[in-house]
């Protein structure tokens, strides 16, 4: 006959996963950013997201032609966090970038800009 393990009583218990419940906010919106940028100090990790506009300039010699006159930054949405969760968020980014290098890995490259300021 074998013997029993007897359970040690002082062990606590995993407690179960609570479900979780997504909602949108009243002020919930989905923007199209050009770039961050931001910054992480002791106290603060935050991101601001914008969206580059190029204003074109109309010459009046032939209305045909236009040039750059100026690029409009509209800063779109500003995120705090602490800084861990700005790390996590770090490390969250780069898996779905590096997921995302190996798939399209010797594939045809598209006109990508780089927009991020440190």
């Amino acid at each position: 006959m074998k013997k029993e393990k007897k359970v040690n009583e002082n062990v606590m218990k995993i407690p179960k996963i609570p479900k979780i419940v997504v909602t949108e906010s009243s002020g919930f919106k989905a923007v199209y950013a050009s770039g961050v940028f931001g910054g992480l100090d002791p106290n603060d990790g935050r991101m601001i997201f914008f969206l580059d506009r190029i204003k074109p300039k109309i010459k009046k010699a032939s209305k045909a032609v236009m040039e750059l006159d100026k690029v409009e930054r509209e800063l779109q949405v500003e995120v705090h966090m602490s800084p861990a969760q700005f790390v996590s968020v770090s490390k969250w980014m780069s898996g779905h970038a590096e997921k995302f290098q190996k798939a399209f890995k010797g594939k045809k490259k598209s006109n990508e800009s780089a927009s991020y300021i440190g």
